[in-house]
């Protein structure tokens, strides 16, 4: 059977090489270090392990065809200038001591005058590259599942998605960014004859439109600070647009109050439509203990809160939550059940919950999930608490992950991802059973939604999409052998055809979902 993805970014990491690299969606990106001169040559060496694998292909046309995966969310995006400026601070990228990371593109991000001309950029290296360098595989977009051939095994049939309403933006911060963004909408659906499926509303960085969720911590922090209170005007004026286009909003990446006023106006307005939500992860808590387990008082800073949540235990041994407001709630998952929407399981290892890395914890010491809550959203965040500062400190301490905890997983990553990636599986059906939602029902609206080469810290159980059909494998065998697991999450296994849920997860559902709507 084929396998599905619905969040990858095949054509991301060679638009930030130097054009002299000549590389395209098909080629494979091995970042390395330049260390000057060894015995007389210039001498690089591989930089994989301090990268943590997010800086190598993760979803290369290439690796897609390897790994039999035929059809695929593929995602469009105009990398922020934020996140160019980050990079860019730091001296080995900017020196370009990073191979196949060319400074001079990041800069050239930087000083653009429109994203929306690296949105095309990125369209036109997978159009102008359709087509293997061996002649063997092809990539082509799809506008209907009419389209889609799934005996074509040498053809991946891609699904377009894109990545922040900023990438149809000029400029997010002029006068005139919501009328640019339904001109350049409408030229880029003129000029590619390409149907969107899905936008995310917001990315990493700050626009005036709708607020973020913060999400990202290799770069300065402060550059990607949440600084709005939830949807404006302007932000409803465009999501009724895109329903009106039949393009469905993407619940990631918005902040906790964008998310609570984009599910309303969905129920309100286009009941009709399913909530979706392309790359997930779980915070594994109810809205209502959303800042239940905090590590130390929140802190003023800058215009927002800092705030650390420590990680709860998951389910099942080996495992704890991100209870960061990037991932979804509760009663989100619920209300996307109930939609007839989709959830792609994200393959983030910080997403997944899986504790970020950190030389020496001491056996005292309680890992946590560092994030950032506008001003402007705090009293709707903290609510009931009046002052964020007088929030309860870790309501259940003895639920916590430990720092020696976290140091006996360390030596065995490989296996204890598994428990990690597992356990939201196993929360997403506990969530169902206790909202009374029929569980063969639930098991066909979660689908994987990998994120690779999105720059993340994949799950070193599968590092990139050709190692997704021996993850299935080892799914199916775990979630078929593993008494245990049930036991733990609290759900019989007669409850769950095993076979169906992992049918589902890494094809059917997806498949079943997109023929009904596209």
């Amino acid at each position: 059977m084929p396998l599905f993805d619905f969040h990858i970014h095949p054509s991301l990491k060679e638009l930030l090489s130097p054009a002299s690299a000549a590389l395209t969606p098909w080629s494979k990106i091995e970042a390395k270090l330049s260390i000057g001169k060894l015995f007389g040559q210039e001498t690089q060496i591989g930089i994989n392990a301090l990268f943590n694998h997010a800086l190598n292909s993760q979803s290369n046309l290439t690796q897609l065809q390897k790994a039999g995966i035929n059809l695929a969310g593929i995602v469009l995006y105009a990398i922020e200038k934020n996140i160019a400026e980050g990079v860019l601070s730091r001296k080995v990228a900017s020196k370009g001591k990073i191979k196949l990371l060319d400074p001079s593109t990041l800069k050239s991000i930087l000083q653009s005058p429109s994203y929306y001309i690296w949105l095309c950029k990125n369209m036109d290296s997978l159009l102008n590259n359709a087509v293997s360098p061996d002649g063997r595989s092809r990539f082509r977009f799809i506008n209907s599942m009419t389209e889609y051939q799934q005996s074509a095994t040498n053809v991946i049939h891609g699904i377009c998605l894109v990545e922040g309403i900023h990438c149809f933006m000029d400029d997010p911060e002029s006068a005139d960014a919501e009328q640019a963004f339904y001109r350049n909408l409408d030229d880029f659906q003129a000029r590619y004859q390409t149907r969107i499926v899905a936008i995310n509303l917001a990315h990493m960085q700050s626009v005036p439109f709708c607020n973020h969720a913060f999400g990202i911590q290799f770069i300065e922090d402060a550059l990607f600070y949440p600084k709005g209170a939830g949807i404006t005007e302007a932000g409803i004026r465009i999501i009724k647009e895109l329903y009106n286009r039949n393009i469905l909003p993407d619940l990631k990446h918005l902040s906790f109050v964008s998310r609570k006023q984009l599910i309303q106006l969905h129920k309100t307005l286009y009941p009709g439509y399913p909530l979706l939500c392309t790359h997930a992860g779980f915070t594994g808590v109810s809205m209502r203990n959303r800042s239940a387990q905090l590590y130390e008082k929140p802190v003023r800073r800058q215009g927002v809160w800092e705030i650390r949540h420590v990680k709860r235990r998951g389910h099942l041994a080996q495992s704890a939550f991100n209870h960061s407001s990037i991932n979804l709630y509760d009663e989100e998952i619920v209300d996307i059940l109930r939609s007839g929407g989709l959830i792609g399981l994200s393959m983030d290892q910080r997403i997944l919950g899986f504790p970020a890395d950190m030389i020496g914890y001491q056996w005292n010491m309680l890992p946590t999930d560092l994030e950032y809550i506008s001003e402007a959203e705090a009293a709707e965040f903290f609510h009931p608490v009046a002052d964020p500062a007088d929030v309860s400190i870790i309501k259940d301490p003895d639920a916590a992950l430990t720092g020696d905890e976290v140091q006996e997983q360390e030596p065995a990553t490989m296996e204890v991802h598994y428990s990690y990636f597992l356990n939201q599986l196993i929360h997403f059906l506990k969530v169902a059973k206790q909202a009374r939602f029929p569980l063969d029902k639930a098991i066909r609206q979660i689908c994987i939604g990998s994120d690779f080469d999105g720059l993340i810290n994949p799950i070193d159980c599968c590092n990139n999409a050709t190692e997704l059909p021996a993850f299935r494998t080892e799914i199916h065998r775990r979630l078929k052998r593993g008494k245990k697991i049930w036991e733990q999450a609290g759900i019989s296994k007669s409850e769950v055809d095993v076979d169906a849920l992992v049918e589902g997860l890494f094809y059917e559902n997806a498949v079943r979902f997109l023929r009904k709507w596209i």
